[in-house]
């Protein structure tokens, strides 16, 4: 593939996606303290940042704005990359995932 006229191999073709939540346990003594963890956690300015020590791409579709353009073609959630996902469906193995392991695995 080409790209600004430079050859590179694309990593992440016909990736599978994933979706992670955060969770706070009922009752916990600092609340509040977790909320503002999460938010920083998943603030664009944040994720955009961790993009220039690892490649994990950014969850915060805020942050690609941010994200280095030499290191955004990199990332798994490039908005090129991204036109190729394959987003999980979590309802359908939820529904369905017992019946397809038991027919898979037969």
């Amino acid at each position: 593939m080409k790209n600004s006229g430079k050859n590179f191999q694309i990593v992440w073709d016909y990736k599978a996606l994933g979706i992670d939540v955060w969770v706070i346990p009922k009752g916990t003594p600092r609340t509040d303290d977790t909320y503002k963890l999460i938010a920083f956690a998943a603030s664009a300015a944040v994720q955009a940042d961790q993009t220039r020590y690892i490649s994990y791409g950014p969850a915060n579709k805020d942050a690609v704005a941010h994200v280095d353009p030499a290191i955004l073609l990199h990332l798994p959630t490039a908005p090129d990359n991204m036109r190729i996902a394959l987003l999980l469906d979590a309802h359908f193995w939820s529904d369905k995932g017992d019946d397809q392991r038991q027919r898979f695995t037969a």
